[in-house]
């Protein structure tokens, strides 16, 4: 790994100015590989095949290697501003929410000593919990291809923490939630720890089918990959490479397949905590700060 975070620092310049203009890199294998064979690397570093045989071109990355979040890659969520709530968790800018250090970003889930009113657009809400939340909207879209994060959930085994790695539409091209669209790609609550859930969201979904109720993680406290290959016939889930579900969405008419995931989607990282009630409440026992750490957030076309 530390080849490849040494090269990936070292593109981290050019990568800014724009992932197109660099160009892949090759270099020579060792450790028994054969006499000439050749490894390629571009700014998300090694480079992959598809399945067709053409290589995964990388469309954005961002290696959390600042002292800083790049507002030029992120945007930061505040519940004063747009409104939006997950649970009790009144969403802020604030770097004791968000940060990055040590090569990582940290979401950070907080109790605040007392309660106090979370202002919002669409209605104040009195809390005493503050979370963390950032996506690329406005700054990167894309529709179809590979997205992927290196990150681990919090240490956290009862209920009431609950955040993950999502995508949501750039425009609301067939209506307002959930018409347009949701893909999370790895949803994660405290209160079932091991389960790492991919599910798709839309009109016509199937609750049992458009989740992947089988893909889970011993240790998520650990770090781990989690991957969306999203493609018009499927769209398919990985943990550290492994497939664990594959789903091609079923609308209602008058959509159909590939709608409505046929057009560009953000991607999104949070995390909170959970409602005041049901199976992920959270409780004065729930254990927090809750850090959720990235090491990585990265797309291919």
């Amino acid at each position: 790994m530390g080849t490849v975070r040494d090269l990936r620092r070292a593109l981290a310049a050019a990568a800014l100015v724009g992932l197109a203009a660099v160009a892949p890199l090759q270099l020579a294998t060792g450790g028994g590989s054969p006499a000439g064979a050749e490894v390629t690397y571009d700014a998300c570093g090694v480079v992959t095949t598809k399945a067709d045989g053409s290589s995964w071109s990388c469309s954005y990355v961002d290696n959390f290697d600042g002292r800083s979040l790049d507002p030029a890659k992120w945007i930061t969520q505040s519940t004063a501003v747009t409104g939006f709530r997950s649970g009790q968790t009144c969403f802020t800018t604030s770097d004791k929410n968000i940060k990055v250090r040590k090569g990582a970003l940290e979401l950070i889930a907080l109790a605040l000593p007392g309660k106090f009113t979370c202002k919002s657009p669409t209605g104040d809400f009195t809390t005493k919990y503050t979370g963390g939340m950032v996506g690329t909207r406005g700054k990167f879209s894309q529709t179809y291809g590979k997205f992927e994060v290196r990150a681990k959930f919090p240490t956290a085994r009862t209920s009431g923490v609950h955040g993950g790695f999502w995508m949501f539409p750039l425009n609301l091209k067939y209506g307002p939630w959930p018409a347009s669209g949701e893909i999370d790609v790895a949803e994660w609550w405290s209160h079932e720890p091991t389960l790492v859930l991919p599910s798709l969201h839309y009109k016509g979904r199937d609750y049992l089918v458009d989740s992947g109720w089988n893909c889970r993680v011993a240790d998520v406290s650990q770090f781990h990959t989690y991957t969306v290959d999203w493609q018009p016939s499927a769209i398919s889930f990985f943990i550290d490479g492994t497939l664990c579900f594959t789903r091609t969405p079923d609308p209602d008419a008058p959509l159909v397949a590939p709608q409505p995931f046929d057009h560009p989607f953000s991607m999104i990282l949070n995390m909170g905590v959970g409602t005041e009630g049901g199976q992920n409440a959270i409780t004065a026992s729930t254990p927090l700060p809750a850090t959720f750490f990235v090491d990585y957030a990265k797309a291919w076309k």
